[in-house]
């Protein structure tokens, strides 16, 4: 496996959606400057706040915002994807349950057979399914969370690969632009329905109308492009998480049972009213909703493992 094809071009995939989310902020701040000034002409006025013969108030405000929200999640995302549940950081240097030893064992040995350089924070998440995620912005501050329920469910070497499918994601540097994403996305689509909102109904000139018109249509058209973005960008980093905890472990049989079990598990029980925290939805090895998921389905996911 060539990880450093894969980490390059995560890298470019991180960056493309920073600036893709950027350069929305940046429209949707240049439409609200239209309706604004009241422009009687939308292409007009577009080129006067694009070459600042009319300084562009909320395009500037909305260029700041949409830095200020990447650097409040670069510097928040441990709470920010930890948030609504009970968790406990598993700090090697205090006194562990013997539970907590074997698990943060389990992350010593994967770290040892992957030689990796740096070790992720480890998390329990107290809650009843079996799911598990990776996150943060580099591998200096990366974490790993898994929830009670899964530690309990599976075996040894079944816990050992969907740790080292997480431990894949940071190795792959993919976690940041799954958080990016989640969090862009979250916020775009906020700020663009209030927007929506507080200009509906005005009588204004013809170009500040056109530039409310694009805003309405923005309105149903974003929610559907970052849906897709969403799918596109987790479906192929899953697929190479579970190939590189299969690389790591040097048998693909582990990953296999645990995804079947995870799977089994959110078939028999109802878990939709359990996590209120939305943001991790992508991040997680197994997303269950099966209309428009983020995450490729079981059965494509053990093809792919069985190389077929």
């Amino acid at each position: 496996m060539d990880f450093k094809k894969i980490i390059s071009q995560n890298q470019f995939k991180t960056n493309a959606v920073l600036i893709t989310y950027i350069l929305i902020f940046i429209f949707i701040g240049l439409l609200v400057d239209i309706i604004r000034i009241n422009a009687p002409s939308f292409s007009q006025a577009f080129i006067e706040l694009v070459t600042f013969q009319i300084f562009p108030i909320v395009t500037f405000c909305m260029l700041i915002g949409a830095l200020v929200i990447i650097y409040f999640s670069i510097q928040n995302f441990t709470r920010i994807m930890l948030e609504g549940s009970e968790y406990k950081l598993i700090d090697p240097s205090k006194v562990l349950s013997k539970t907590e030893r074997q698990i943060y064992g389990i992350l010593e040995e994967l770290i040892d057979e992957s030689h990796t350089s740096f070790i992720p924070k480890l998390y329990i998440m107290n809650a009843p399914y079996m799911n598990a995620f990776a996150s943060g912005w580099n591998e200096n501050n990366s974490l790993i969370a898994l929830t009670t329920a899964l530690i309990t469910n599976l075996q040894r070497d079944e816990l050992k690969a969907v740790m080292a499918h997480e431990l894949s994601h940071i190795r792959h540097g993919d976690i940041r632009l799954t958080m990016c994403v989640g969090i862009l996305s979250n916020i775009m689509l906020l700020v663009t329905n209030s927007i929506v909102w507080i200009f509906l109904g005005n009588n204004r000139q013809k170009g500040a109308n056109t530039a409310r018109m694009i805003l309405l249509i923005l309105q149903f058209i974003l929610p559907v492009f970052t849906l897709f973005l969403q799918m596109y960008l987790s479906r192929s980093r899953e697929y190479m998480a579970d190939s590189g905890a299969a690389y790591i472990m040097e048998d693909s049989r582990p990953m296999i049972r645990a995804l079947q079990k995870i799977s089994g598990d959110y078939n028999s029980n109802d878990y939709s009213e359990v996590d209120t925290n939305p943001t991790r939805k992508a991040a997680y090895i197994f997303d269950a909703s099966e209309t428009f998921s983020t995450h490729p389905s079981i059965q494509n996911r053990i093809k792919s493992l069985l190389g077929r």
